[in-house]
């Protein structure tokens, strides 16, 4: 479990410096006038003649950094963090600011300004420019030469009220209303990783000394032993156990493992309630913390909170989750879009880091693909070039398009077209295909069914309707898009191990490395394999019969041969066969040369063998060199 809480190192940095405001100072309301007074070298400030001990402001370029969190408090600006730009978003009244650690340009209102000094992150704590932020927002700062005093002299903006800082005020308690369960408030800890499904929430000291994490898993085996409970918690146990047991008196009875590993302790519980089971985990930096009696009754009085239930009805209580009517809202502060899902979907990413979204059965998904728009790019031609590549793609009775149907998608206008495709002329697959394009992005909604008696037009609509899209962020350059690459062109790959080479489309997708026995390649949906073996005991043309005669052999395979000659290869003679086999077809060509025997094997589905797809495969066969 320990390795959750090194997921967001860097959110965790940032979130030092943005605890709850009760933790140290009392937010202004808005419209209240606010004076913050600091001095060069001092960790001591003043928020309205409150005083408070931050890190020390330090200058960096001529420019003043100061802790993020003077900001937040003196004009109450709602925060948000990417973390994986490090990207700081502030908002305040109508001004918006975007600011990434190490780099001199800002966002104001989308708009780049250049930064005096980039904000650091310094012991934990982020430290950004004061004049720049300050006079975005509005305020005037003075500064006294002499004694080196700071002054900042402006008004708390009324977006305070859902600064997400603020939202916390007042709560004692949080909890997760979708999982149904609640604890006391962590005062003075960091909720540092919340997974996508809400399932699985950690949260860290802020001096490194302790993590805990509550695990909620739905459908569980009902009304499981006290024996199946602690086996069930040893799935989750690292380290050796110094403690197995079921704590029968608690309010909330639980299963209870304790172990050590390397100095370092962790405590695990296992609650249940009906179909729905429960997993703290407790990871303690040093054994002698988690021994002292002192430190183990803070660990002890957090986790002895924890219950199996939610009052949504307790205002003291804050919801973690997002989940609203059913359905979540996932926010993409990178690429700058949200849409809303159903509660239960999973969030998964493609081979090209794509984020995709599935329902449990898996036979519906939602992807969101982001590209830029190459200049002069439109709407129309941009949609009728990714239909031809589709057109491209399958053979004709294996592929149907609906006619193309305009929308608006967050008042963006849009192109929404449905196609459908099959591997056997019995299923057919469905997609809904969305392209849209706002400012320099072009945007992609797929809605893939695996059959059509899958497809939910509710689903579709739902979705679209709640598609936001906001400014990407200030970090994201070119976004290529690989479906308008060159398809043209050719890659030269050699194996370093056998020597062999073989030349084709630059756009295939090598799966093994060039020191691996075998070159491997994706080619779309197929594959194209080149395998070297040493002193094979059989010819090429007996080991390609004996590769037919396997599959003849195959009980409800139907085997049909489509070409079956001798080519040259190489400088020699090899045997080449085309055949079919149910719903695939295979390129297979065997040869020896200088005691080393070849095998190159292309397989691909019927509905995607074109004759382009054919030639490329081909050229690619007959270009293969050996030494």
């Amino acid at each position: 479990m320990k390795a959750i809480w090194k997921m967001g190192l860097g959110a965790l940095l940032l979130c030092q410096a943005v605890l709850p405001a009760s933790a140290w100072a009392q937010t202004p309301e808005a419209g209240q006038t606010v004076q913050i007074e600091l001095t060069l070298g001092q960790s001591v400030l003043k928020v309205n003649s409150e005083e408070l001990n931050v890190e020390k402001p330090y200058v960096a370029n001529g420019s003043t950094l100061v802790p993020l969190r003077v900001i937040t408090t003196a004009f109450g600006a709602v925060l948000s963090w990417d973390s994986e730009t490090r990207t700081v978003g502030l908002k305040s009244g109508n001004t918006s600011l975007s600011l990434q650690i190490g780099s001199t340009t800002a966002a104001v209102n989308g708009v780049q300004e250049t930064l005096e000094a980039a904000p650091e992150l310094l012991n934990g704590t982020t430290m950004v420019p004061l004049r720049f932020i300050a006079e975005k927002f509005g305020a005037k700062v003075s500064y006294d030469e002499v004694t080196k005093k700071i002054t900042i002299l402006g008004t708390a903006s009324a977006s305070a009220a859902g600064n997400e800082i603020d939202t916390d005020l007042g709560k004692t308690q949080i909890g997760n209303s979708y999982y149904g369960w609640s604890m006391k408030y962590p005062a003075g800890l960091i909720r540092e990783y919340q997974s996508f499904q809400e399932d699985l929430v950690g949260f860290e000291d802020a001096d490194g000394e302790f993590y805990f994490s509550v695990l909620a898993e739905l459908d569980a085996t009902e009304n499981m032993s006290e024996d199946a409970l602690i086996s069930r918690l040893s799935d989750e146990t690292e380290g050796r156990v110094l403690k197995k047991t079921y704590i029968e008196e608690a309010k909330q009875p639980y299963a209870l493992i304790v172990t050590e590993e390397d100095g370092e302790v962790y405590e695990y519980r296992a609650y249940q309630k009906a179909d729905r089971l429960y997993v703290l985990s407790l990871y303690v930096n040093k054994a002698e913390n988690y021994n002292n009696p002192v430190k183990y009754s803070r660990y002890k009085d957090l986790l002895d909170s924890f219950k199996v239930s939610f009052d949504g009805s307790d205002r003291s209580l804050k919801d973690l989750s997002t989940v609203k009517a059913g359905y979540r809202t996932y926010t993409d502060e990178t690429y700058g879009y949200s849409l809303k899902l159903p509660a239960e979907w999973l969030m998964a990413k493609d081979e090209d880091n794509n984020i995709g979204f599935l329902d449990p059965k898996k036979n519906k998904s939602i992807s969101v693909v982001i590209t830029s728009k190459a200049e002069g790019d439109k709407l129309q031609p941009w949609t009728d070039r990714m239909l031809r590549r589709y057109e491209d793609m399958f053979l004709p009775e294996y592929r149907k398009l609906e006619p193309q149907r305009s929308l608006t998608v967050d008042g963006n206008p849009a192109v929404a077209v449905r196609s459908k495709n099959t591997f056997d002329k019995k299923n057919w697959d469905v997609t809904e295909n969305v392209f849209l394009i706002k400012g320099n992005y072009k945007y992609q909604i797929y809605f893939n069914f695996d059959k059509e008696s899958n497809v939910s037009e509710m689903l579709i609509q739902d979705t679209l309707k709640s598609f936001k899209i906001t400014r990407p962020s200030s970090s994201i350059g070119t976004l290529r898009d690989s479906e308008d690459m060159d398809r043209t062109q050719m890659s030269v790959v050699k194996n370093k191990t056998y020597g062999f080479q073989v030349t084709l489309p630059a756009h295939w997708k090598q799966i093994t490395t060039a020191d691996d026995y075998a070159l491997r390649f994706g080619t779309g949906y197929g594959v194209l394999n080149i395998l070297a073996v040493d002193d094979a005991e059989v010819s090429p043309q007996a080991a390609l019969n004996k590769l037919k005669d396997s599959i003849r052999g195959q009980e409800g395979v139907e085997f049909r041969e489509i070409e079956n000659k001798n080519v040259t290869v190489a400088g020699v003679e090899a045997a080449w066969s085309i055949f079919e086999t149910g719903n695939t077809i295979s390129v297979v060509c065997t040869f020896e040369k200088n005691g080393v025997s070849y095998i190159v094997h292309s397989v691909e589905p019927n509905a995607v063998f074109t004759e382009s797809l054919k030639k490329q495969i081909t050229d690619a066969v007959l270009s293969v060199q050996v030494p």
